[in-house]
Formats: C-alpha cells, structure tokens, sequence
C-alpha cells in the first residue's frame, strides 16, 4: 500500500494589520549663517536687491551685522554687495530707519559714486514681496567719527526716526576713506 497523507487541516485566521505609526517630526535645524537667521527671520521681507537709476547701479543686498569695540561698534563688511543692517528696519516698516552700505573703493566699489546722487534721485529696493522706492532728500558728506567729526551731526542723523527713512552710507572720496558720504531718503508717494 502507498502511504497517504492525512488531509490539511485547514484553520482560519484573521490576518490583523499592525497599526501605521506616522513619522516622529524632528525639528528643522536653525541656520548658522546670519544669512541663514535672517531669512528665518524676516523670509521674503528681506531686501535682495538695491536699484539706483542715476548711478546705472544694480546690485545684491545682503544681511550684515556687526562686531562690538573698545569705542564703538564695527559693521560687519559686505564684501562686493551692499549691507542690510541686520538692526535696522525693512521696506514697509512703519517707522524707522533702513540702513544700507557698501564699499566706495575696495572689491566691487558698489557704492563709489554715492556722493553723485542728488536730492530727487530715486532708489528701488527689491523683496520678495515686491519693491519699493525711496526719494532722495539729502546727501552729506562728512568727517569720520574721531577725526574732527561733528558728532552733533551724526548723532542727530543717526538717531532713529519715527517715519521710515532710507539711509545709504559709504566712505568717501573714492581714492581714501577720511570722510562718509550719507544719503536720506524717504517712501516716494
């Protein structure tokens, strides 16, 4: 005789999903850059772009701060873009003073011909949320701090405002830094 198997014995299970877990999020980490900070900071408040027609000048912006001192407190350099004060106001800000520098006779002298300017003269401020410009009303030249310096002037035309104003400030003249050229300007209407 061949041997025969038993048949299957055949047992119904329930088959039970085990349940889906959803990911644990893990926070995003901060940025390290000031860049970096200021764009988690402000997003698309933050100025990217600096136009001036009278000067043909079209240049980046960047977020820059600064490095304290014995006597005072030193801005961080922009290199070959102009600086953002990191401190000071954003376009649409109801007050306070946006302020923005470059260099006038090292890396790209982007703001060499500041001094050029003349009350009337526009600037365009670029965001990622549009633009907005600014009329010139004044342009200074003046003594730098500690060298003879009117601080009476600097104090009064630093201190901040209650409506929004526009500050552009480099050295000057182009072939030495012995002066700063300062810009006003104000939200044209």
């Amino acid at each position: 005789p061949t041997p025969s198997l038993p048949p299957p014995r055949l047992e119904h299970s329930t088959v039970v999903p085990s349940p889906t877990l959803a990911p644990t999020p893990s926070p995003s980490p901060l940025p390290t850059d000031l860049a970096g900070l200021a764009q988690a900071a402000f997003g698309p408040r933050l100025i990217t772009q600096i136009r001036i027609p009278a000067l043909n000048l079209l240049a980046p912006v960047t977020p820059v701060g600064w490095e304290p001192t014995v006597e005072a407190a030193e801005w961080d350099s922009p290199d070959a873009q102009v600086g953002w004060a990191i401190s000071s106001a954003l376009p649409g800000d109801a007050q306070g003073d946006i302020i923005l520098y470059g260099h006038n006779n090292i890396h790209s002298s982007v703001f060499r011909n500041l001094a050029d300017l003349q009350s009337g003269d526009t600037v365009t401020l670029e965001t990622g949320e549009g633009s907005s410009t600014y009329q010139i009303s004044e342009v200074m030249i003046l003594p730098i701090l500690g060298e003879g310096a009117d601080t009476d002037a600097y104090a009064a035309l630093l201190q901040p405002g209650l409506a929004p104003r526009l500050l552009l400030i480099s050295c000057w003249p182009p072939t030495s830094n012995t002066h700063r050229v300062l810009v006003i300007a104000y939200p044209s209407r």
